[in-house]
């Protein structure tokens, strides 16, 4: 189902927003370029502009862009600029009007990375997949991790800013609940879990059999079938992922301890984040002859695994992002040096771009969102200007990011309307607001 690129320039949310408009248009201002900041605040507000859906219940439906259905993982990304201004009114129903839809979402279906608005809508996968459930509503079935994770992580990043108890509620308890549920289901998949997602790739004239074959090492990592690029993982324990379910666990471990006096499910949270967190030091961790100690990417946790990193986030350069809690400085640099070098095989570097892509577009595809993140995660200001130029030079003067784009040639790129990369674009700038030389 496509939808027109013409709501890539909305602003049907125009009567709303009005102070955060005019406080993001001064805080442009302290970039002297004016392209730079029309870019900058054309990306900051596409989201609201041309993807949020605010519903007569209170909650908000979040679309990812040119595909007209609400991830998980996407739609907390896609806000995530707007928390730097969550003193906002207007900002903080937006937001809790997305947790409230997630919530809703995570109870239909925990296994899900996407959603339709409603059920009257049609999925692009429909008659073309079998799995063991599928609910109308569902766009996409694919079990993800880290779509778990993202709405807990924004809940948190909200009342970090704001103190507002309110996102507590009984909503949010059950969906808590059936996340932790689900998570202790996949930490045993062979003996838990009957998921399974079957689907023919015509591309390459495949079958993707995901969730049916057990893994052949169980020892207590949470199993995930897919990637957050949305592609089949080749081994079934996503580290990243592990380590993003780590964050969030922690986070809720202090939050349900200390705000909300529930000492249950924090003792819940903290046994499983101390279990999770020593088997990432044992299976997520190996010794590299060029680069030393590093992370890995994914594992069976037998003696396969991959250092490949993707551009989707959660990744290994992402982690600090992530805010693990647990990072090892020196392992990540190490990491770092590995997966931004040809070591990595999404590595790509050209003429006009280097950075990291994904098997899921063509080879020599930088993704700007690997670009942001690069800036994002880095202490260095002559490689976050180098990043930024890099962005804006991907845009191929649409004035948008995009999904990937070629390295040698930036007229040729996937997805013109990402509302993703256009919040994390928009997120790096005022993040780095004070390093950032435009």
């Amino acid at each position: 189902m496509a939808v027109k690129l013409s709501y890539l320039h909305n602003k049907m949310n125009g009567d709303k927003f009005i102070n955060l408009r005019k406080r993001v248009e001064k805080f442009s201002l302290r970039f002297r370029n004016e392209s730079f900041r029309k870019i900058f605040v054309d990306c900051f507000f596409n989201t609201i502009d041309s993807t949020a859906f605010f519903e007569d219940d209170g909650s908000v439906f979040v679309i990812t862009g040119d595909i007209p259905a609400m991830w998980l993982r996407d739609s907390s990304a896609q806000v995530m600029q707007y928390l730097f201004f969550a003193e906002d009114e207007d900002v903080r129903k937006l937001i809790k009007g997305l947790l409230k839809r997630q919530f809703q979402m995570i109870l239909i279906d925990p296994y899900a990375n996407a959603f339709m608005r409603d059920e009257t809508s049609a999925s692009e996968w429909e008659g073309m997949v079998t799995s063991d459930y599928l609910p109308k509503i569902v766009w996409e079935r694919k079990f993800e991790l880290d779509s778990l994770c993202y709405p807990l992580f924004l809940l948190s990043k909200y009342f970090d800013k704001t103190g507002d108890k309110e996102v507590f509620d009984e909503l949010f308890v059950k969906a808590f609940d059936k996340i932790l549920e689900t998570i202790e289901k996949e930490r045993k998949h062979s003996e838990k879990s009957s998921y399974f997602f079957h689907f023919y790739r015509e591309e390459d004239q495949k079958r993707v059999d995901v969730g049916a074959n057990n893994p052949k090492s169980e020892k207590g990592l949470i199993w995930s079938g897919f990637r957050p690029s949305d592609d089949a993982c080749e081994y079934p324990y996503h580290i990243p992922d592990n380590m993003f379910a780590i964050s969030v666990l922690y986070k809720f471990s202090i939050l349900f301890e200390q705000i909300l006096q529930d000492k249950k499910r924090a003792a819940i949270c903290r046994d499983t984040v101390e279990e999770l967190r020593n088997l990432i030091d044992r299976y997520g961790v190996i010794e590299d002859k060029e680069f030393g100690r590093v992370y890995v990417s994914e594992t069976d946790c037998i003696e396969n695994y991959h250092i490949k990193d993707d551009a989707n986030i959660p990744s290994l350069l992402s982690l600090p992002y992530l805010e693990y809690p647990y990072l090892d400085e020196e392992v990540y640099k190490n990491t770092r040096k590995m997966i931004l070098s040809k070591r990595n095989p999404y590595y790509y570097s050209g003429s006009l771009l280097e950075g990291i892509g994904s098997p899921h577009t063509p080879s020599n595809r930088v993704w700007p969102l690997a670009i942001a993140m690069q800036a994002i995660t880095s202490e260095d200001d002559k490689e976050i200007n180098r990043c930024v130029d890099m962005l804006l030079a991907s845009t191929d003067k649409t004035g948008y990011m995009h999904e990937g784009v070629d390295c040698n040639d930036v007229s040729i790129y996937s997805r013109p309307w990402f509302a993703w990369a256009n919040s994390l674009f928009a997120y790096l700038v005022v993040k780095k607001a004070d390093v950032i030389q435009k």
